[in-house]
């Protein structure tokens, strides 16, 4: 069923919320498309278990140490992803309602039915009952509830609260102008059975509960240990993993859940992630400190051209786009044909040789492979690097004939 323009408008203001861009919410809609929109009910199907190839056996010592290439270059703040989405922490510890498949669509996760009305404004998770926390307590739709309304209350200073404002009187609560948080939309029916009423219709709140924002907290350890809750031998998780040791600025331990509801098919037993720089490089990995790391594109050709490390190199597509964003409501860029000027000054074949094959030129917001990809001859034109045409441009502009400025900037890689 189709989602209407206002609730795509609602749901592009929640993932805002989150500081994700347009590039984010496309690719969202492409998960709601898939999901099925309003008036949608599924039931979880069981992941397929993982087989091992011909002559091919498990390692005795099941240990993944991973990190370098940027990620984990700093101590995260916390694990406390109900509380604060960017805190830079390890996210396989806990588990949603609902997740996102390798296609980015969403699917139940902890649920294993997710039911709407008629319009969208109530929905309804229920909640598989073997899921249980790593001290071995149960997993209920009612930590569901205490922690979205954690997340909401304006005592806790969420800084992404407003991801969940489509919950009735989600804002309001935060904002508080409602100050009894049980008016607040988010309810346990049972220990099994949360009901999320909202502001209104809202097709596209199910791929809100697969975000990270949507985790929950474990109410015991926050009410006794505060904002060390996710310290290690504090912490209680609910996901494939708990944190065993934390070495604050050096290295973080995690342990398989045993009580993880899929713990039969986590074949790793322990994961190790040492605080490493990004300046280190390849280095951690060349070393054999590292099972898996993230290559900086400066390190790419080095070990493609090295016999006994090429082997261990293989890409995949990560989707994102590089832009400028040129501000269209003050000169110069205010003046449309300034702005077409740039865009053929652009020379984007020669911008993506710097990423030494990471990267290829872009000519529409959303990379290929995801809904609303631009695949079209005509606007791959009218940005080409041209200089002739970017000078045609120009013409009956106060920048016609004027020498241009040279600029440089700075690229996140």
């Amino acid at each position: 069923m189709r989602i209407p323009d206002e609730q795509l408008a609602l749901f592009e203001q929640r993932l805002q919320a989150l500081g994700l861009g347009r590039r984010d919410f496309l690719k969202a809609v492409g998960a709601m498309a898939a999901f099925g929109g309003l008036g949608f009910a599924t039931r979880a199907e069981a992941a397929k278990p993982f087989k091992l190839g011909p002559g091919e056996k498990l390692a005795k010592e099941q240990v993944l140490r991973l990190g370098g290439g940027g990620f984990w270059q700093n101590d995260p703040s916390s694990h406390d992803y109900n509380k604060d989405l960017y805190c830079a922490g390890v996210p396989i510890q806990f588990a949603g309602l609902m997740n996102f498949n390798a296609d980015f669509v969403a699917e139940p996760y902890l649920a294993t039915k997710v039911q709407s009305n008629k319009d969208g404004s109530v929905w309804t998770f229920t909640i598989r009952k073997d899921s249980r926390w790593s001290d071995n307590s149960p997993v209920s739709a009612r930590d569901f509830e205490w922690s979205w309304k954690r997340q909401l209350d304006p005592e806790s200073k969420a800084p992404y609260a407003a991801f969940l404002y489509d919950i009735k009187n989600g804002e309001a609560f935060n904002k508080k102008q409602v100050t009894n948080r049980d008016e607040v939309g988010v309810k346990a029916k049972d220990d099994w059975t949360l009901e999320v009423t909202l502001e209104g219709p809202r097709g596209y709140f199910p791929v809100l509960a697969a975000y990270l924002a949507a985790l929950p907290a474990h109410r015991g350890a926050v009410e006794k240990h505060g904002d060390k809750w996710t310290e290690a031998g504090n912490i209680v998780t609910n996901g494939p993993f708990v944190l065993e040791q934390w070495e604050h600025n050096k290295q973080m331990v995690l342990r398989k859940n045993p009580y993880f509801f899929g713990a039969k098919d986590v074949h790793v037993e322990k994961m190790i992630i040492p605080i490493i720089p990004v300046q280190a490089g390849s280095l951690p990995y060349e070393n054999n400190e590292l099972d898996l790391t993230w290559l900086q594109p400066g390190d790419l050709k080095k070990l493609q051209s090295d016999p006994r490390m090429q082997k261990d190199v293989f890409q995949y597509p990560y989707p994102g786009t590089w832009y400028l964003l040129p501000q269209a409501t003050k000169p110069p860029f205010d003046n449309l044909k300034v702005r077409r000027a740039v865009a053929h000054a652009v020379d984007r074949e020669n911008v993506v040789k710097v990423s030494q094959g990471l990267a290829i030129p872009a000519w529409s917001m959303i990379p290929p492979g995801f809904p609303g990809a631009v695949d079209d001859p005509k606007i791959k034109a009218i940005q080409r690097y041209d200089k002739k045409a970017a000078l045609e441009q120009l013409k009956g502009t106060p920048f016609e004939r004027r020498r241009c400025r040279r600029y440089s900037w700075t690229a996140s890689t």
